[in-house]
């Protein structure tokens, strides 16, 4: 049986929903990979992209926006 995927469908409040991201080597849908940080004595849990679950696949899609926000942040 083939899994129907999910369209983007419109909430209750007007705005549309997102589809899920599919793997486009096997095509499972793609999670989010998140990093613990410490900032000022603090530790935070940052998105850094999405990943595919799968143990044989190694897709990823890296955040780059977040990851340069780090990255400069840390030259100062």
């Amino acid at each position: 049986m083939v899994e129907k995927r999910r369209q983007a469908q419109k909430k209750a409040n007007g705005k549309i929903a997102v589809p899920k991201e599919i793997c486009l080597k096997c095509g499972a849908y793609l999670q989010s990979c998140y990093i613990h940080t410490s900032e000022a004595g603090k530790r935070t849990i940052k998105r850094i992209g999405l990943v595919c679950p799968n143990v044989s696949c190694d897709y990823i899609i890296k955040d780059f926006v977040e990851l340069e926000d780090t990255e400069e942040g840390e030259e100062e």
